[in-house]
């Protein structure tokens, strides 16, 4: 069918009593599915001979899908294919168009035509919603813009701008942050109803921290990871780490413990965090963009110790009071002191205790000796922890030992003393003896003679005893 005719059978399709035409705008989001509508609403039931789908483009007419009365179908050559009509929901009077995949060049007038028992001519406007930013990669610092195209068509369109649910104005981007990266979605609102089209920014720069707000938490002592991720782009070797003063903002030396990362992820590490380390600390790189064109970028981050301090008295057992300080307080909302316990196999048991910045031990003893934990938190929770172990030296326990170890060493030189006696006194009876022998030898043999006597009577009394139960001898009265 060529336009003249088509054209001409439009035109009687609009005079005559016998055909009914009637137009309408159908919204869809870019790169979805759009059904034009084109129902015989006189008929539940339908006996088509012809169904003709066609667009005007320009000032020619395209076919886009058709069914000849023998039941030939036409439609572009496309693998696969975007445009279908559904010939089973022909006989439920249903001769809807389906365009998979939606482009914005997709939109313009569509015209249905119908041939059965009477001649049904529709005229449908698909309006394409489409959301878009240039460019849609940017690097941070930059500027970038957010379009909402609709197709052409007769009603007005109210155009809002959403990101995360909620509702904002916001469309030129004069100066682009990681914040602003991630969905937006543009809200068209027509006269029946509202279409959201989704697009994406991506930003290009360190996504890791988002901003200069970040705060790191470490305890004295302890290491820290002070984050520095770039994304794809970043130009290699032109990472850089500073370290400023909190208040002055001069410059200061980076620790000596401070290791930086290679590569995208340009982290860097503080082995072990000494007494003075807090600070601001400033990470910057070059990262090139897709056009070629090359920032500077960077992020500053503010490290904050913290540490448990003691104040105890003169005397040994008296009060212990545990302060928990940190180098920078202002985001800190509350303290908790926790007691950590240790059971059989390295089992551990956590027990709040206060909930204060200062804890106070009004007599220590042996329990109180061991690990206590000082939590802080932000108004977004936990923000970390430093620990500190009591060790009960000059208290209660020091002197139960002590006293154990005074007794125990009494004992022991008491022992000591009456055994070096015993050992004195022996050797001194020894040594009167041998003098009494010198002094008396007559007498001395005397008592040797005894001796051996009395040696040798003790040596027969057994042998005389065993002979007698041997042989016994008759006696006769």
């Amino acid at each position: 069918m060529n336009k003249k005719q088509f054209l001409m059978i439009l035109g009687f399709a609009l005079v005559f009593e016998g055909a009914q035409c009637k137009e309408n705008e159908v919204f869809v989001a870019h790169g979805s599915v759009a059904v034009l509508p084109c129902r015989d609403e006189t008929s539940a039931h339908s006996h088509p001979t012809a169904v003709y789908w066609s667009r005007i483009v320009g000032n020619v007419l395209k076919t886009v899908w058709r069914r000849e009365k023998s039941g030939l179908e036409f439609r572009p050559v496309r693998d696969p294919p975007r445009v279908n009509c559904p010939v089973p929901n022909f006989g439920k009077a249903d001769y809807s168009l389906h365009i998979a995949e939606t482009t914005i060049e997709d939109g313009g007038k569509y015209i249905c035509e119908v041939e059965g028992k009477n001649r049904m001519v529709k005229v449908i406007n698909l309006r394409v919603v489409r959301a878009s930013f240039s460019p849609a990669v940017v690097v941070e610092g930059l500027r970038t813009e957010a379009t909402c195209h609709v197709s052409s068509g007769t009603q007005s369109v109210r155009i809002n701008w959403k990101r995360n649910g909620k509702l904002t104005r916001k469309k030129i981007f004069t100066s682009v942050s990681q914040k602003d990266g991630g969905d937006w979605t543009c809200q068209a609102a027509y006269n029946g109803g509202v279409v959201e089209a989704t697009t994406s920014l991506q930003v290009k720069g360190i996504v890791t921290p988002q901003d200069d707000s970040s705060v790191v938490y470490a305890a004295l002592g302890s290491s820290v990871s002070l984050p520095c991720v770039f994304t794809d782009g970043l130009i290699p070797y032109t990472v850089m780490w500073n370290r400023t003063s909190t208040t002055s903002y001069s410059p200061l030396p980076l620790p000596a413990s401070f290791h930086e990362s290679a590569g995208p992820s340009a982290s860097a590490t503080i082995q072990r965090v000494e007494d003075g380390d807090e600070g601001m600390y400033t990470c910057s790189g070059m990262t090139k963009g897709l056009n070629g064109e090359s920032k500077k970028v960077q992020r500053t981050m503010e490290l904050v110790i913290a540490r448990v301090l003691r104040s105890s008295s003169s005397s040994g057992n008296g009060p212990v009071t545990l302060s928990c300080h940190l180098s920078n307080s202002s985001h800190i909302t509350s303290y908790e002191w926790l007691r950590v316990n240790y059971g059989p196999n390295d089992t551990q048991t956590v027990t709040s205790v206060q909930k204060t910045k200062s804890f106070r031990i009004k007599e220590v003893n042996e329990k109180d000796a061991g690990e206590w934990v000082c939590r802080y938190y932000g108004e977004q929770g936990v923000l970390g922890n430093v620990t500190y172990e009591l060790h009960v030296m000059g208290a209660v326990k020091s002197e139960n030992s002590s006293s154990g170890n005074k007794t125990a060493m009494v004992m022991g030189l008491g022992f000591l003393f009456l055994v070096i006696f015993l050992v004195l006194f022996q050797m001194y009876r020894n040594y009167r003896r041998k003098k009494m022998i010198l002094l008396y030898p007559a007498m001395e043999t005397i008592v040797h003679q005894a001796a051996t006597e009395r040696e040798k009577r003790e040596r027969s009394r057994p042998k005389m005893a065993e002979d007698c139960a041997r042989d016994p001898k008759p006696v006769s009265v």
